[in-house]
């Protein structure tokens, strides 16, 4: 099984990052990979058992479920589906209030890789250097879009709002 843990502090409160997390639906909006995020129809919009269909602007796409959900402290969505080279993958969200009332973001993300041995070898060259890559620029996204409110888009790149 394969893990990465990113981490950055925002000077954003703790309840002004949650609303973006929980609203589920929404990630397209801060996300730097992510073209569309739609609800699945029939399950909730926010919390413990929401369903969203991500499309990513590579094409890939991605089945998540939230599974855990305490309010202002952490979210945890299984990936049951995708396109990508994944068997099954699980991200946690932590958030904890700093001394300054800023947030420290915390993102962990454990999966395993599809097609056995060769799964291992591209894990190993290729598919945890580019998820640690997405999730970096996952916060940075979340950060400015925290700061300006601008929707992050194709080809978006960190500025200094995002820093």
């Amino acid at each position: 099984m394969g893990k990465i843990t990113v981490s950055g502090t925002m000077s954003h409160s703790v309840d002004r990052v949650w609303s973006m997390l929980d609203d589920f639906g929404s990630v397209y909006l801060w996300s730097a990979g992510v073209e569309s995020s739609p609800i699945i129809g029939g399950t909730p919009e926010r919390g413990v058992g929401a369903e969203r269909l991500c499309t990513l602007y590579d094409g890939n796409r991605i089945s998540e479920r939230v599974i855990e959900s305490v309010d202002e402290r952490n979210l945890v969505v299984d990936i049951y589906d995708t396109t990508m080279p994944l068997k099954s993958a699980r991200g946690r969200f932590d958030l904890e209030k700093t001394s300054d009332g800023g947030t420290l973001v915390r993102i962990t993300f454990e999966y395993v890789v599809k097609y056995g041995v060769l799964g291992k070898v591209m894990d190993a060259l290729i598919i945890k250097r580019s998820l640690k890559k997405s999730f970096d620029n996952m916060l940075a996204a979340l950060v400015e879009h925290l700061a300006t409110g601008v929707h992050i888009q194709k080809g978006w790149q960190p500025t200094a709002a995002a820093a």
